[in-house]
């Protein structure tokens, strides 16, 4: 070894820790178990539907597993902060419960005392019933709930051949667990459980919060037909009862794409506002990740995003299905992107200024798109430590098509990136309108820099041009952009981001 490959080497083992501790928001966090991630298998068919996090920072993973024979059994994990197993939890850190043929996990979450509620559903292959397991805080069953620590109940109006699925649970400020989900009715047609009359069509509640005032909020799809889906708002008193104020005597249908629209999740904002997170599909099955924000009343909040929501199509099979809402405002997004089974396909976190729009100091632009070698990632849950730093939780599957439990980890700065406070200054665009495949200049109030981040948001809020300044023709405060040629005419949103300033236009193209 030479005198210069001594000095390197010894250049790079001191600044690695550095280099660690201090990761790119939006990169692998590999102080969790060395690399990033755990790849858990069980089966050839596990899937981790709901990542936890404790208050003494472990981690839960939850889902359950067909064997060879497509008998599931419910699993849950626990990792200690280094994402290491937790022997202590259950048998040598895990935790599994067999029920009839499935027992199928979707949901969970953590008492006051520590204890795991989870939800899912069993089947008999007669009928599918509503599965509530409570596991004390060392991973055993709590003997003290239900009939050994299991409640297995039909919910609807059809019990031979019924279907009740539990989707989603959470606790009100009483400790009352409350469970939302679907359920057939009489005529064989799925229907969120709490609902009397949902007109025709199938249709499901996938994801709940309760607010302050202890009334509830639950989101999903309604099927106008059987063909057509939109997404489902609907606001519960804490009696049970539609409350009348929110939307539509209780319910907000949101029709987005006018052909498929659903939600997976939903959060509260400290305003009272409600962010939901879910797709939509077209009529070519090319699905796309979407966000939207309503106000406290049920009603689209214009001022987010595009028109109300952020429409993300990275490739043919986009979708989200958890979000958070952090500290600082700054909305986290998980999901999948790629081309979608059998195709490859990859996990994807999206994170966004309180107004929707991306936060480029997140990955690139706002976006995480990471590939884990000799894996396809589907992402199914998520969750946010104390630090910021996000897990997400899903399958990871083998070029031979086994999936395995996947947990991953990434790091997430709360405070760096363009302040949440920088106003919204107006921004000039000539000529406008412009031409399909033509040039624009853009204008602002100060010297662009090298990371500014240009945008242009199309009229259904999808991103169609993502670039840098320091990749354009610049003049000072002006820089040029060409316009993709095969974009359609219409109305189209041009942002421009950097450090401490935000600049927005609509700019109208003509073909």
């Amino acid at each position: 070894m030479n005198r210069t490959t001594q000095t390197l080497l010894s250049l790079f083992l001191l600044i690695s820790p550095t280099a660690l501790l201090h990761a790119q928001s939006g990169s692998l966090d590999p102080s969790f178990n060395g690399n990033g991630y755990v790849i858990q298998p069980v089966n050839n068919l596990d899937v981790t539907q709901k990542i936890l996090v404790q208050d003494d920072q472990k981690v839960l993973m939850v889902g359950m597993s067909f064997d060879a024979s497509y008998v599931a059994q419910a699993y849950v994990f626990r990792y200690l902060p280094d994402g290491t197993p937790d022997l202590s939890f259950g048998t040598d850190g895990m935790f599994t419960h067999a029920q009839d043929f499935e027992a199928d996990l979707y949901s969970a979450v953590i008492d006051a005392d520590g204890r795991i509620l989870l939800v899912g559903s069993t089947t008999d292959y007669q009928s599918y019933r509503l599965l509530l397991i409570r596991l004390l805080p060392d991973g055993t069953l709590d003997t003290a709930f239900g009939d050994g620590g299991v409640v297995v109940q039909n919910v609807g109006e059809v019990t031979s051949f019924g279907e009740d699925m539990g989707q989603d649970v959470v606790l009100d400020a009483d400790g009352n667990i409350l469970v939302s989900g679907s359920s057939y009715n009489a005529d064989y047609v799925r229907r969120p459980a709490s609902i009397p009359v949902m007109e025709v069509g199938s249709s499901s509640f996938d994801g709940m919060a309760v607010q302050p005032d202890g009334k509830i909020v639950a989101a999903g799809y309604f099927g106008m037909t059987e063909l057509w889906y939109v997404l489902l708002l609907a606001r519960f008193n804490a009696d049970g009862t539609l409350d009348t104020s929110f939307g539509d005597e209780g319910v907000v249908k949101y029709n987005h794409g006018n052909v498929d629209d659903e939600a997976s999740d939903l959060k509260l904002g400290p305003d009272g506002s409600i962010v939901v997170a879910g797709m939509t599909v077209t009529q070519t099955y090319d699905y796309s990740a979407l966000l939207a924000k309503f106000t406290p009343d049920g009603v689209l909040d214009t001022n987010f995003g595009t028109a109300g929501a952020v429409e993300e199509n990275l490739a043919n099979f986009d979708y989200a299905c958890n979000l958070a809402l952090m500290p600082d405002g700054k909305i986290v997004m998980a999901g999948t992107s790629g081309e979608g089974p059998p195709g490859s396909f990859d996990q994807a976190i999206w994170k966004y200024l309180p107004d929707g729009l991306r936060d480029a100091s997140f990955g690139d632009n706002g976006l995480s798109h990471v590939v884990i070698p000799g894996h396809s990632t589907m992402i199914y849950g998520m969750a946010v430590q104390a630090d910021g730093k996000v897990l997400i939780g899903g399958q990871a599957r083998t070029p031979s098509v086994e999936n395995h439990f996947y947990v991953a980890r990434f790091s997430n700065d709360l405070t760096t990136g363009i302040s949440t406070s920088a106003p919204v200054h107006p921004l000039v665009v000539f000529p406008d309108p412009a031409t399909v495949g033509g040039t624009v200049w853009l204008e602002g109030d100060a010297d662009l820099q090298p990371d500014a981040r240009i945008s242009l948001y199309g009229p259904d809020g999808r991103t169609v041009l993502s670039t840098t300044a320091c990749l354009l023709r610049q003049d000072g405060k002006r820089v040029e952009i060409t316009l993709p040629a095969v974009l359609a005419a219409g109305t189209y949103q041009l942002h421009i981001q950097q450090q401490g300033s935000r600049r927005s236009a609509s700019l109208i193209l003509l073909r």
